[in-house]
């Protein structure tokens, strides 16, 4: 099926035509026209996501949660440069409102209420508890694993890439992996087919139907990425609770994490928190070994105690899949060894859109 809308100037349109508080926006004024990068073109062309969208956008408005002018930015944004990680962000938002959890937004911290050497900017803040959080799009190994095809086949014209068994590896192998893609490219013209590790590459020409497979270790994935959660440390709140907002959706993780298949998103998303909890508590590492924005003198284990709730939020609208039986999980977990803690109360919010499919743990009888 042709795609109605291929360029920016046709998705501010299709945009505008559907709110007027986007549309009085003028945001074909402020960017140039060009093609749409590939999951803009997803989002532009799902009727669904448009929904979710315009909806996100006209109630952070009208709920005075966001200015004009800043819905304006992340719009732009989202169009442009950064569709990954705006529509992320609007995503977040869209599930918080429709928590009913009023949120504040863009709130700026000095170096005093937070780990950041200069102080940080943060998603939010909910109106009504003193509790602050970030949003953060969650790719990791799958989107990772798309990259790395993506380079390979760029390299190679005229080839599929699969890659394949173990996708269970750290980011900066990843990160190599696909710095060397020209001459991984060359040793896959050569012998059709390698091994990096625990993960396997081969090429064919490329065919209507293709059978590939993957094998999924969980409890390995959230060891290789055990200091992912304090990539953006400096954020961590000093006086007030703190949550780690991820963002889940098919499309930007290559469909890895969302649908708990044999409870496998279960086993990863608890075992990533625990160990971001329990593994880094007493660590005296220097934290600018994991993020260089921090104060220097911070340690890991400052973190770990600044960090709440680590919570796993599937965005997949449920209007996308009207003959679905369940809804889609999330995962919260809260930090039994923070400073600032979460309370049952505070966290029955954050379950209100999906009180069957939220599961929630606070570790309380599994910290040892």
């Amino acid at each position: 099926m042709a795609l109605s809308v291929t360029t920016r100037f046709e998705w501010v349109a299709r945009l505008a035509s559907q709110s007027k508080t986007i549309a009085d926006m003028h945001l074909d004024e402020m960017i140039s026209n060009a093609a749409l990068n590939s999951h803009a073109i997803n989002f532009a062309n799902c009727k669904i996501h448009q929904g979710l969208i315009v909806r996100a956008t006209e109630e952070l408005v009208n709920q005075k949660c966001l200015s004009s002018d800043g819905a304006r930015d992340l719009l732009a944004d989202m169009i442009t440069r950064n569709t990954y990680g705006a529509f992320s962000e609007l995503a977040g938002y869209d599930w918080f409102l429709r928590s009913r959890v009023m949120v504040t937004t863009g709130v700026k911290l000095s170096a005093s209420d937070v780990l950041g050497a200069n102080g940080s900017i943060l998603n939010g803040k909910c109106r009504y508890d003193d509790i602050y959080f970030d949003l953060k799009a969650f790719g990791l190994h799958g989107r990772l694993a798309q990259r790395l095809k993506q380079r390979l086949e760029e390299v190679l014209p005229g080839e599929q890439v699969l890659v394949e068994e173990s996708w269970d590896l750290s980011e900066e192998a990843f990160t190599q992996l696909i710095v060397d893609a020209p001459q991984i490219a060359k040793e896959l013209k050569h012998k059709r087919m390698l091994r990096k590790g625990r993960m396997h590459l081969r090429i064919q020409v490329p065919q209507s139907i293709t059978v590939s497979g993957r094998i999924v270790q969980p409890y390995l994935l959230a060891k290789e990425y055990a200091l992912y959660p304090f990539k953006d440390s400096n954020q961590f709140t000093r006086r007030a609770p703190f949550i780690l907002v991820f963002i889940l959706h098919p499309w930007l993780n290559a469909n890895t994490i969302g649908e708990d298949f044999a409870g496998g998103d279960t086993c990863f998303t608890r075992s990533l928190a625990r160990r971001a909890f329990f593994q880094f508590s007493s660590d005296s590492r220097p934290l600018h070994t994991v993020c260089d924005l921090v104060d220097q003198t911070a340690t890991l284990a400052d973190a770990v105690r600044l960090l709440s709730a680590i919570f796993f939020v599937n965005v997949w609208p449920m209007e996308a899949d009207i003959e679905r039986k369940r809804p889609f999980p999330c995962w919260l977990f809260s930090n039994p060894r923070a400073i600032h803690q979460i309370y049952r109360h505070q966290i029955e919010l954050f379950q209100s859109l999906n009180p069957n499919g939220t599961y929630i743990d606070d570790f309380a009888d599994d910290d040892y």
